[in-house]
């Protein structure tokens, strides 16, 4: 397996999809329930996202619906493992087969999941990994890929070598983010820390996550850049530690699980052959509520970190997904999601108060069923 790192995750797909050489006019396959970097990727290629619906008991693209998508033009499929729920890679990696196709998993919610017992990022023929501030492993920004496939690791070695590296300012930009984060981002202050990380970033003091031509499905100029020495420095150090950190957030999703009712958990987790052989590391737990916008509002108020993924299919556009592709009614279960889900943190700050805190404030919300 080769490794390669990028200054975000969604350079290295960009990365992966060039070394397939995913032309103008090509089709690559993926979920209607992402966000907007990923089909972004695809249209900076020259390709058309496909969107396929959800499965909603995972909330994963529905392998049922995949083949019904397939052209004479679909170069690859993307198999995203949603809140850290693996995708049924079996079926999706037989009907790649079946008609010559590429498979890339994107792990960025799943670092730490396995299915049938096999790490996901492993099992395509290529995946990328986040390790932006909200990941296990994290730094700050950033990301990488893991390719299965010699010839395409061959082509990417080569495609690299026209990327930049970040700037100086950049790298200090990040390691103050980093910095702040670790030491004083805590449950209690969360929503005030994130309008202070809004505030700096649109003074130009730290980098986010996603610039606003990113969010416009517009390419930056500055895009593919890789991985800075600072970047790489703190993933190999903070690297002995995600073991750890995985097992925590497993932990916490257990305590939702053990307190909440299954009723605010809709079809998901209630049918026992999508989860069977399945180790989860759940990035956040998702939960479907009947009126989303006000648990969200509520939440805001009390101060509780509660997560509004997906608030569309194209994640976080509200409006005018035709700009990534998009056209509304093609994936209506992904569609109604969106109108109803949330999702409960798991980092390693969510300790038994917070976790008893997040669960009353959830009960006083009726689920969706």
């Amino acid at each position: 397996m080769s490794i390669f790192y990028f200054f975000k995750g969604r350079v290295g797909l960009y990365a992966l999809l060039k070394a397939m050489e995913i032309m103008p006019d090509d089709e690559v396959i993926l979920p209607g329930f992402t966000c907007v970097v990923v089909p972004n990727a695809i249209r900076y290629c020259g390709a058309k996202p496909v969107y396929v619906d959800i499965k909603t008991e995972t909330y994963n693209i529905d392998p049922d619906k995949i083949e019904k998508s397939i052209t004479k033009k679909t170069k690859a499929i993307i198999a995203q493992h949603t809140f850290g729920v693996p995708a049924k890679m079996n079926e999706i990696i037989k009907i790649a087969k079946k008609y010559n196709l590429f498979v890339i998993e994107d792990s960025a919610h799943a670092l730490g999941s396995k299915y049938n017992g096999v790490e996901v990022g492993s099992l395509g023929d290529a995946a990328f990994f986040s390790s932006q501030w909200s990941k296990p492993l994290t730094t700050g920004l950033g990301g990488w890929v893991n390719i299965n496939n010699d010839e395409i690791s061959m082509k990417v070695d080569q495609i690299v070598k026209t990327f930049i590296k970040p700037s100086k300012k950049e790298e200090m930009s990040l390691s103050l983010q980093y910095f702040l984060y670790s030491n004083f981002i805590t449950p209690s202050i969360y929503l005030k820390a994130r309008k202070l990380y809004s505030f700096m970033y649109k003074s130009g003091i730290l980098t986010g996550s996603s610039s606003l031509d990113e969010l416009s499905c517009k390419m930056p100029v500055d895009y593919t850049k890789l991985m800075s020495n600072w970047q790489y420095k703190k993933l190999q150090k903070n690297f002995e530690n995600t073991e750890k950190l995985i097992t925590y957030r497993k932990w916490v999703a257990n305590q939702y699980f053990k307190y909440l009712p299954s009723q605010y958990f809709g079809s998901y987790l209630s049918k026992k052959e999508d989860f069977e052989n399945l180790d989860i590391s759940f990035l956040r737990v998702p939960i479907l509520v009947k009126d989303k916008e006000t648990v969200l509002k509520k939440a805001i108020q009390q101060g509780l970190e509660i997560g509004d993924w997906f608030v569309s299919p194209v994640h976080p556009n509200l409006s005018n997904w035709e700009l990534a592709g998009y056209t509304k009614g093609t994936c209506p279960e992904a569609e109604k999601v969106c109108r109803h889900i949330v999702n409960l943190p798991t980092h390693d700050k969510i300790d038994q108060k917070t976790i008893k805190k997040i669960v009353s404030f959830i009960l006083r919300f009726e689920p969706l069923n």
